[in-house]
């Protein structure tokens, strides 16, 4: 092919890409609402016949281009941004009515979300709180709230769009569950003077603000004092009498052994087949006179009203009374405590519950506690204050010859007699005279004229201690006593009977024998050591049960003994709490404060 021929099908194939690059500008310049006539349009006009301007052009209209995506994308950041900020203020205000005071009405609980909005400059963008939106029930509050608002937009106009809508929705529910606490204070002698006080303080305002918290029935107290051990009263006691090994009628004290403390149950119903299976504990103490330790705080039980548990209440009135009986005195067993508090709240209590409620003990609604641990509409808290570490117990051997029946002790009735009359064993002839009583063939008859007493003897060998004459008699002597017309009844006693009535040291004192005192010591005795591990035992035990347990030293030494059994028996060593003096008040109250927020997170 001839040049001439060749460059002229170049200039004509330049030409035709001049024509179309121009159709393209000018679509491109129809699509973005701009004029051919335009000064873009002009200047653009200038370039056409040379090639670095069409280049141009082309980056021309790609900036515009990438500069309309980006105004598009700004509004739609600002529209995310107002979005969000109006979600947020959704969640909040719904929380916070959903979270608000027991006994709130629907009505206090509407005010609480439109205030909210208000608050946050929003509450023209609220609609209207519909029936059905807000539910308040005794346990639990629902809350549904929606808002909606318009955006104006700023670069988007240019495509068209003037406005944006934004919107949101939200629910909140809050369930306040039922609550079961066992308080297990410390009372031991240690805790005496200011330290009591400031304990009764703080325990009393813990049950005002645990109380105050819920609405009416909500929530059950037991307060469980342990010091020696842990009495649980007459009307726990009776209530599992039929599983209990019971041998005298002096406390209610129980005796637990190391498979207690694997488990946090105290089971009241008796398995016929392997009999009670709980031993009731001795009543006595190491020192004391006849008759006269049972105020004393060497005592293997304290059977006092201020030593005893009190059960599920949900009186704030009962508790404060309850708490201000507390008494101290005694060794520290902060394992049988713990156990017993544990037991409290355990379903397999639910009998003796029961049983408190037909006695008239309980409050009569109160027909499902303890509650079954899966039950979701229920916490179980655990509060345990100590301030110090456990100590040591004393026991009678099981085996012990000074356990079972048939003591030295002996029990004789009398009662002050008036002669009736006499007859003879074989006339039918009738006396009233007194001096026929000395002879052989009448039989003499009294009449009571005062009311019986007893009388103790302490038996050793062949001779008889009168306790109440404090002297010893023959046999003979004691013969002619049971013969006189006085005596009414001799009663020999089981050896939990009579250490109900005298201490070990005192029989010592009396026959010079210290066998007795020396078992009762350094037999079955649980050192401080043996007591924190069974500590450890049940307060694992009480945790895998989905209890919350919280625990406070007060005025305990810093990472000593008691501190770290009491920090270990703790839900999370956040649940532990150290307090001293007054500041014992700020511990409660945090416990409080935790119990409080945990029901709202439930």
């Amino acid at each position: 092919m001839s040049k001439s021929v060749l460059e002229g099908a170049f200039a004509s194939n330049e030409v035709s890409k001049m024509k179309r690059s121009n159709v393209i500008k000018q679509r491109l310049l129809n699509r973005l609402g701009l004029c051919k006539y335009s000064a873009l349009a002009t200047r653009a006009h200038t370039f056409e016949a040379e090639d670095e301007g069409g280049m141009t052009i082309i980056a021309l209209f790609v900036f515009i281009l990438m500069l309309s995506m980006g105004g598009i994308s700004i509004d739609l950041m600002r529209h995310e941004m107002e979005r969000t900020q109006l979600q947020a203020t959704l969640d909040s205000a719904v929380l916070a009515g959903a979270g608000a005071p027991a006994g709130a009405t629907e009505n206090d609980i509407k005010a609480i979300v439109e205030d909210f909005f208000l608050k946050s400059g929003k509450a023209e963008y609220l609609n209207e709180l519909k029936q059905g939106d807000i539910i308040a029930t005794l346990n639990s509050r629902r809350v549904t709230a929606s808002a909606d608002m318009t955006i104006n937009t700023y670069l988007m106009k240019l495509m068209g769009v003037d406005t944006l809508e934004a919107g949101g929705g939200a629910t909140a529910e809050v369930r306040t569950p039922k609550l079961e606490v066992a308080l297990v204070l410390d009372v031991s002698g240690s805790m005496g003077g200011d330290k009591l006080v400031n304990l009764k303080a703080a325990a009393k305002e813990f049950v005002s603000t645990i109380l105050n918290s819920a609405d009416d029935g909500d929530t059950v107290i037991s307060v469980v004092p342990f010091s020696w051990t842990t009495a649980p009263g007459e009307a726990i006691y009776t209530a599992m009498k039929s599983n209990i090994d019971d041998r005298h009628n002096f406390s209610s004290c129980l005796r637990f052994f190391e498979d207690d403390y694997a488990h946090s149950y105290i089971d009241p119903v008796l398995n016929a087949d392997n009999g009670p299976a709980y031993a009731q504990q001795i009543y006595t103490s190491v020192y004391g006179g006849f008759d006269a330790f049972h105020s004393s705080g060497w005592r293997s039980c304290f059977n006092d009203d201020y030593a005893e548990v009190m059960a599920y209440s949900i009186s704030e009135g009962e508790l404060h009374d309850r708490i201000d009986l507390l008494h101290a005195a005694g060794n520290t067993s902060g394992h049988i405590g713990m156990k017993w508090g544990a037991a409290l709240l355990d379903p397999t209590f639910r009998p003796v519950a029961t049983s408190l409620i037909s006695q008239g003990v309980m409050d009569a609604s109160l027909d499902d506690v303890p509650s079954l641990y899966t039950e979701p509409d229920t916490m179980k808290i655990v509060v345990m204050m100590g301030d110090g570490a456990n100590t040591t117990s004393y026991y009678f051997d099981d085996d012990s010859s000074y356990r079972g029946p048939n003591s030295d002790l002996y029990e004789l009735t009398f009662q002050e007699m008036e002669f009736d009359y006499a007859r003879h064993k074989y006339r039918n002839k009738i006396s009233y005279s007194e001096s026929k009583c000395s002879r052989s063939r009448w039989i003499c008859y009294y009449k009571p004229t005062g009311e019986e007493r007893e009388v103790f003897f302490l038996r050793d060998g062949n001779s008889y201690y009168s306790v109440a004459e404090k002297k010893w008699l023959s046999s003979t002597e004691f013969s002619n006593l049971e013969n006189s017309p006085e005596h009414v009844d001799t009663r020999r006693l089981d050896w939990e009977e009579a250490w109900g009535h005298m201490s070990p040291d005192w029989y010592e004192d009396v026959t010079g024998d210290s066998a007795p005192l020396d078992d009762y010591l350094h037999s079955q005795y649980e050192y401080g050591s043996t007591k924190n591990t069974h500590m450890r035992s049940i307060c694992s035990a009480t945790k895998a049960n989905g209890v919350t347990v919280y625990t406070i030293g007060f005025e305990v030494s810093a990472n000593g003994t008691a501190e770290t059994e009491l920090r270990n028996c703790a839900t999370s060593v956040l649940n532990y709490y150290a307090a001293s003096g007054v500041n014992i008040s700020d511990a409660f109250g945090s416990i409080a404060a935790n119990v409080q927020n945990l029901r709202l997170t439930q």
